[in-house]
């Protein structure tokens, strides 16, 4: 190894978060170029300290070898956490390149029934954790705009669902102030073991068009949002003998389904305006309308 990778690995040793945190801010290319050097279990060490989203964006870039070793070495919540980020033919991969034991119990562990939350919430939608200012949560926003909704999930390192900040909230809010100080931490969730009854007849719809997803251990596993639910409706319309929905139930999601048009659009071009305002100056779960 290197004079400049056994330093890496001495600072890394010493200060995984700190680690963890830099490497959140930089693309998953350099990070992963950082870390390549460094044996698996070191890896594996300041992943945990990471989001999955961004820990999985920087094992992807690995060939298939070195990401299965890393994932072999994460506890069991962090692996998974990371897997369900991934694509289906990247997972299958990674998956099949594991030890058969152990990627025998990891599909296991992720696997929840068809039709549960579990297995309909997206599990990649943007994420932030409580300890990053609003001026760096805009950039993780900027990054990943194809994964960010209205309602953003505040999650620890851990995993465990804290609380929430919306867009508007990160707009408005001073640059230098932390996630942890804005968010709301009363947040509504859905179980992730909960049918399809269940979560249909959950009375918050009428309130939030997207509801967070969490295991009986409070681990975030996902966002559910009304554009999943509207699919099942027609999946219902088409079979009706897998249940019956009310029409007021239909016509809540044919109003959502107007609601939500141009958001994204206009958050974009807010964002966008707000950061070059910013480079001369620094600076509880409410219904998205457009």
């Amino acid at each position: 190894m290197k004079a400049e990778d056994r330093l890496t690995l001495g600072y890394l040793q010493a200060h995984p978060l700190e680690v963890a945190r830099r490497l959140e801010s930089v693309t998953p290319q350099e990070a992963a170029n950082i870390l390549a050097p460094l044996p698996s279990s070191n890896i594996a060490e300041v992943l945990e300290c990471c989001l999955p989203a961004p820990a999985a964006r920087i094992v992807a870039r690995f060939n298939k070898d070195a990401a299965g070793d890393v994932i072999t070495h994460l506890s069991a919540s962090s692996a998974i956490g990371v897997l369900r980020q991934f694509e289906e033919p990247l997972q299958h991969e990674v998956l099949e390149g594991l030890e058969k034991a152990i990627g025998a119990s990891l599909r296991r562990a992720m696997r929840y029934l068809p039709h549960t939350a579990g297995s309909l919430a997206d599990p990649r939608v943007l994420t932030l954790p409580p300890d990053i200012t609003v001026e760096e949560a805009l950039t993780w926003v900027k990054m990943d705009p194809g994964h960010t909704t209205y309602y953003v999930y505040v999650i620890d390192r851990d995993t465990k669902l804290e609380g929430l900040v919306t867009l508007k909230q990160l707009i408005s809010s001073d640059t230098d102030h932390l996630i942890a100080t804005i968010m709301t931490d009363n947040v509504i969730t859905l179980s992730a073991e909960a049918n399809i009854e269940e979560i249909l007849q959950h009375p918050q719809w009428e309130r939030f068009p997207t509801l967070p997803v969490v295991d009986r251990w409070g681990t975030f596993l996902g966002a559910l949002r009304y554009r999943t639910l509207r699919g099942i409706e027609q999946e219902h319309v088409r079979n009706p003998d897998a249940g019956s929905l009310s029409q007021a139930f239909i016509q809540l999601w044919e109003a959502y389904s107007l609601a939500g048009i141009g958001i994204m659009t206009d958050v974009a071009t807010s964002i966008e305006s707000r950061s070059k305002k910013s480079s001369g100056t620094s600076g509880g779960q409410e219904k998205e309308s457009a």
